[in-house]
């Protein structure tokens, strides 16, 4: 796994020391109530102990990078090109920020330039999703930031906090990238 290097971040592999990091947010509702469907809470530490170890193994259907602090490798959070379909030469990923501390100083944004750069230039993608829940104005923002566009929104797609929520479809093309080289 290439290890991607920014100014304030760099993506690189899972590492067992990664655990406490992500124990310390997973059950933590501020953190996970915006979170895909695929993410389930509670986390025992055997949940977390097998999604590490899901992680550590590599895959040629997905990227799975952890968010670290550029300077010294410190565990910020997660982004994860989950889903690779190599004859559409596309991606889906999804992102978690796991302390509010790191949220709001751009390091996901540029965690996603990484990402995006990465995908285009050395996997050749054509395109990259994800789902965003509508609700959650900061991701939506750091998302158009990095470059992706609203495609859509599927109404009523998720279930959070006692009530269905809108999850919007997004996406950036290479041909978006490319503009802004």
């Amino acid at each position: 796994m290439p290890r991607l290097i920014g100014e304030q971040v760099m993506l690189r592999e899972y590492q067992s020391e990664d655990f406490s990091c992500i124990r310390q947010w997973v059950n933590d509702a501020s953190v996970t109530r915006y979170l895909a469907a695929r993410f389930w809470a509670p986390q025992t530490t055997v949940d977390t102990q097998e999604f590490l170890n899901r992680m550590l193994q590599s895959s040629h259907n997905g990227y799975n990078f952890v968010i670290a602090d550029a300077a010294d490798g410190r565990y910020i959070g997660q982004l994860d090109m989950f889903r690779v379909d190599w004859r559409l030469r596309q991606g889906e990923i999804g992102m978690v920020i796991g302390s509010e501390a790191d949220r709001g100083r751009g390091l996901g944004t540029e965690a996603l330039r990484l990402l995006i750069q990465f995908a285009f230039q050395t996997l050749g993608l054509e395109r990259i999703e994800l789902e965003v829940h509508m609700g959650n104005a900061a991701a939506l923002r750091c998302y158009q930031k990095a470059g992706f566009v609203l495609e859509g929104v599927k109404r009523h797609a998720y279930y959070s906090d006692g009530a269905f929520a809108d999850l919007g479809m997004m996406s950036i093309l290479r041909e978006d990238w490319l503009a802004t080289c």
